[in-house]
């Protein structure tokens, strides 16, 4: 770390905060909640200060962060070969060391190819849409009896089930469905959090809850390796993983929690805001580009992390080897440097983006 630091002072690294607290940095800051629909007020100060690359300190390390599209684009089209994933170390810790978004090289391959095999299959399956829709109404008509809908949770628990029942073939009434939803949502709520393994923090709960769905992940499994030797098979991803003698146990339980882990934020996620722009925008349903919008205006994976791996210069700047880079892609989505769109268009007070490029 005293190497790195010294090799960033030498370095033309982009201005930013000269002060910041022993090892927190700027992290609590960089945490504070904010909506989806804004890019927060870290980002938003650091931004008019320094520019839209500015350097801080993060998860306890010096951290270059860019908003500027050219930059990260230049950083995501040399992934392996100047660039590699480096998250913080809670996300390490929470998603296990076999999570797809960690790894690299020949094993991220190898765990990517049995991710995507399946999720092509699965499109083409004629009870797709059939659980589908069997899941949106039965939820629908829960909320015949409730006096308000939290459509947020709902979303989040009917992904959930979905995802359940495509990967293990689980029903929505099934108890162990209920207690791996529980732990998971306390697996979320430490998901980006300070590394603090202290006992009640939303680090070690959720560091906790990982070791929890880990074991039901296996408890299934060795069912499941029962059940297959007398033939009976489901079809579900499951059953994928585990006819890949290439995969072990640990790679099993990894990819499984990584597609839920997908699955149940983004999807809900976006379906919550579409939800919230067509109560703001409700002209979108018109034009048919309500998916597209929501997803410009809230952007679900708003940050991704990397780590150089050699000297690396770009325009005016110097990234030094070991020098850890944050991403955050949701600013130039929001408002594209080629087009003049008012803030308020993003709560639906002004044009879309589709509208302003025309």
């Amino acid at each position: 770390m005293t190497d790195l630091m010294a090799k960033a002072a030498a370095a033309a690294l982009p201005n930013g905060t000269k002060f910041y607290w022993p090892l927190l940095g700027e992290t609590l800051a960089f945490l504070h909640p904010h909506k989806s629909t804004s890019t927060g007020r870290f980002l938003q100060e650091h931004c008019s200060r320094f520019g839209s690359v500015f350097k801080s300190h993060l998860f306890c390390t010096p951290t270059i962060v860019s908003c500027d599209l050219e930059l990260n684009t230049f950083i995501l089209q040399n992934e392996e070969r100047l660039f590699r994933s480096s998250y913080p170390k809670p996300v390490q810790d929470i998603l296990g060391s076999l999570s797809m978004i960690l790894v690299s090289g020949e094993l991220h391959k190898k765990l990517r190819s049995v991710a995507l095999s399946f999720i092509n299959a699965s499109k083409s399956r004629p009870d797709f849409l059939h659980v589908v829709q069997k899941l949106s109404i039965s939820f629908i008509e829960s909320w015949k009896t409730k006096n308000q809908v939290h459509f947020l949770n709902e979303a989040k628990q009917l992904t959930f089930y979905f995802m359940l029942k495509n990967l293990l073939s689980m029903e929505p009434e099934d108890p162990i469905a209920a207690k791996v939803l529980e732990d998971f949502l306390t697996f979320m709520k430490g998901f980006v959090s300070l590394p603090l393994h202290i006992p009640g923090t939303a680090y070690s709960k959720a560091v906790t809850a990982r070791r929890r769905i880990s074991a039901t992940l296996k408890d299934i499994i060795k069912k499941r390796e029962s059940e297959m030797s007398g033939a009976h098979v489901r079809g579900d991803f499951l059953d994928e993983v585990m006819g890949k003698g290439c995969l072990n146990d640990e790679e099993k339980v990894s990819i499984l929690l990584d597609l839920l882990l997908a699955g149940y934020e983004t999807t809900s996620g976006l379906m919550a805001l579409i939800v919230y722009f067509l109560a703001h925008a409700p002209s979108a349903l018109q034009t048919l580009q309500v998916i597209n919008e929501a997803l410009r205006c809230g952007n679900l994976v708003k940050f991704v992390h990397r780590k150089a791996l050699k000297d690396v210069t770009f325009k005016e700047y110097v990234i030094p080897e070991g020098g850890k880079c944050s991403q955050f892609s949701q600013l130039h989505t929001l408002i594209p440097p080629s087009i003049n769109i008012p803030l308020s268009s993003i709560l639906g007070d002004g044009p879309t983006q589709q509208q302003a490029e025309k």
